[in-house]
């Protein structure tokens, strides 16, 4: 996947909340639901929020407000201790640890699924390349016209000393 992380700056799409909770986008100069948000995050464009009366940058808040609709409904981004460990630890040392560690883990992880996806293409392709290949290959096998030697049965009624 093409996840391309653009400066928050630059190429940010600049919208507006309005009090009634509407999302007003200022390039196409309709509303946006709560998908077409996620759309455009999932697409690599980042997001600017401002609230419209006051000019505030309400970009986190919206964001988290996203987030915590998708637990909503599905339940399982946020682990249950994890979201008390929050609660529990939330302050200056939380701040720090999502600042930094967290957004670099998740950056190295999403490094490693482009990178595992890269190589797992490459094997498709090359297998997909050589399967003509397997279809011209010469049958080497010689059809083995002797049955196999049996195999003694184990009989239980033999004793420890006796052989097989």
């Amino acid at each position: 996947m093409g996840m391309k992380r653009k400066s928050t700056n630059g190429d940010a799409l600049v919208v507006k909340r309005y009090g009634n909770r509407r999302l007003y986008n200022t390039e196409s100069g309709g509303y946006l639901t709560t998908q077409d948000v996620i759309d455009i995050i999932r697409s690599g464009r980042d997001i600017q929020v401002f609230d419209s009366k006051s000019g505030e940058d309400v970009t986190k808040i919206v964001l988290t407000n996203i987030i915590l609709e998708e637990e909503k409904l599905r339940s399982n981004l946020l682990p249950l201790p994890f979201l008390f460990q929050l609660i529990r630890f939330q302050g200056d040392a939380m701040q720090d640890f999502f600042q930094n560690y967290l957004s670099a883990s998740f950056e190295a992880y999403l490094k490693t699924k482009q990178e595992f996806d890269k190589r797992f293409r490459g094997w498709l392709e090359m297998g997909a390349a050589m399967n003509p290949l397997w279809g011209a290959l010469p049958d080497t096998t010689e059809p083995d016209d002797e049955e196999p030697p049996r195999t003694p049965r184990k009989n239980s009624r033999r004793g420890k000393n006796d052989v097989p």
